[in-house]
């Protein structure tokens, strides 16, 4: 058995007995320890694929990106895309929305070919983790999804363009805010 497939295990077996906030607790620390290089990045894995908490995948998934950010092995961003494309975590909207959040335009790319692998409940998950104030790039990005699935009769894709109209339109009211101000 793989490292990580046994470091998913043990998540697993404690991931029930343990509440949102204690998992996020551990998670900070672990982050900490990362940032600190006291850990490997891949000690964040088990967060951002065994989770189910939308907060704390999205952390873990932005940590693990962020402590491969600049360094000479492999891609971290690319690696978390391939998380989604390969179905590889619980929550896969969690880890969409984090990486649509770094707003890097590669990772946009990775992320744009994977938009309709995602069923209307991981497009939730996207549009509810979207920072108050999203960057432009990922507004975007949203808006360019949202016309890629205009007039599907699809009800999964109905779903996802009632979801994402729903996000810009949050978007759009942020901005005119911001402009009222």
């Amino acid at each position: 058995m793989s490292p990580m497939t046994s470091a998913l295990i043990s998540y697993w077996q404690w991931l029930p007995a343990e509440s949102a906030a204690a998992r996020r607790r551990a998670l900070d620390s672990i982050c900490e320890r990362v940032r600190a290089g006291l850990e490997s990045r891949s000690a964040l894995v088990p967060f951002a694929l065994g989770d189910v908490d939308d907060g704390i995948v999205e952390a873990a998934t932005q940590a693990y990106a962020a402590a491969g950010a600049g360094s000479n092995d492999s891609d971290a961003s690319f690696e978390a895309t391939e998380w989604v494309r390969r179905g590889l975590a619980l929550n896969r909207g969690a880890v969409f929305a984090a990486l649509l959040a770094a707003g890097d335009a590669l990772v946009r790319e990775r992320l744009a070919t994977q938009r309709l692998t995602l069923s209307a409940e991981e497009v939730a998950v996207v549009c509810r983790q979207l920072p108050a104030a999203p960057a432009q790039s990922s507004v975007k990005f949203l808006q360019e999804w949202a016309e890629l699935v205009e007039g599907a009769d699809d009800p999964t894709l109905a779903r996802q363009r009632a979801l994402l109209a729903t996000a810009l339109d949050q978007c759009t009211s942020v901005a005119i805010r911001r402009a009222a101000a």
